[in-house]
């Protein structure tokens, strides 16, 4: 069975242009989820995932061989490639994920609210490895972040919480990381690490499995916690019956 597990580590220096970086981001979401929204049509007929994909970015981005039709070079100019491939993704979930509720909605003869395409977005930004996010070769508890500082991209070091990093050295050392996703909680900011790995399933007999569930309609202990129980209904501690 494959398991992911993941860590936020707490940015200590905060004096780095994280809320510019996290604004143009999520300005270029919601520029791209405007112009997939007048053209939805045309991806559409596009049922390949990475087909819709490659069309989607050849309408915004301009390279050799390639002109875009809409002017987001220019308005988000040298946005790194694996960040503006970010929001593309975005972007298209939230339009699908609009057109989808919106033929529901029709179907139900528009029972309920119309529903609505929200540009703005709560978006968080991807820190691809080499591409966004370096770990310090000088810092034990440092790394490096590709971030937009008003004018361009560049690098920036940042440190990290000794806590949080050997919690993940403990832990995690030896396992690869995904790249890490900015988060911010009670306005501090975290990189959020996921790993995956296979674990084993138990061999136990499902009969003789335990499990731990809470049933609302059933009375809880006298704690508030939940009773472990057997697949045949039986508490665990004192052979209770509870369903």
């Amino acid at each position: 069975m494959r398991r992911v597990s993941s860590y936020g580590v707490e940015l200590r220096k905060q004096n780095i242009p994280i809320r510019q970086t996290l604004d143009i981001y999520r300005s270029a979401v919601s520029c791209l989820i405007e112009i997939y929204a007048q053209i939805w049509d045309e991806l559409a007929v596009i049922t390949e995932p990475k087909k819709r994909f490659n069309t989607a970015e050849h309408l915004v981005h301009t390279t050799k061989k390639n002109q875009a039709r809409f002017d987001f070079d220019l308005r988000f100019p040298k946005m790194p490639s694996y960040l503006r491939r970010a929001a593309i993704q975005h972007a298209l979930g939230s339009v699908s994920s609009y057109k989808t509720r919106m033929e529901l909605w029709k179907k139900t003869d528009q029972k309920g609210g119309r529903p609505k395409l929200v540009c703005d977005n709560h978006a968080m930004p991807v820190f691809y490895r080499d591409v966004m996010y370096r770990e310090d070769t000088e810092e034990k508890d440092g790394a490096c972040l590709k971030l937009y500082d008003g004018h361009d991209w560049k690098w920036f070091r940042v440190s990290l919480s000794h806590t949080d990093m050997e919690y993940l050295r403990k832990n995690w050392a030896g396992k690869k990381a995904a790249a890490p996703v900015l988060e911010k909680r009670h306005r501090k900011y975290f990189l959020r690490f996921s790993y995956t790995e296979e674990v084993p399933l138990t061999k136990t007999p499902v009969k003789e499995q335990i499990i731990c569930s809470v049933d609302l309609g059933c009375k809880l202990r006298s704690n508030g916690m939940p009773v472990p129980l057997l697949r045949n209904g039986y508490s665990i501690f004192n052979g209770t019956k509870y369903r």
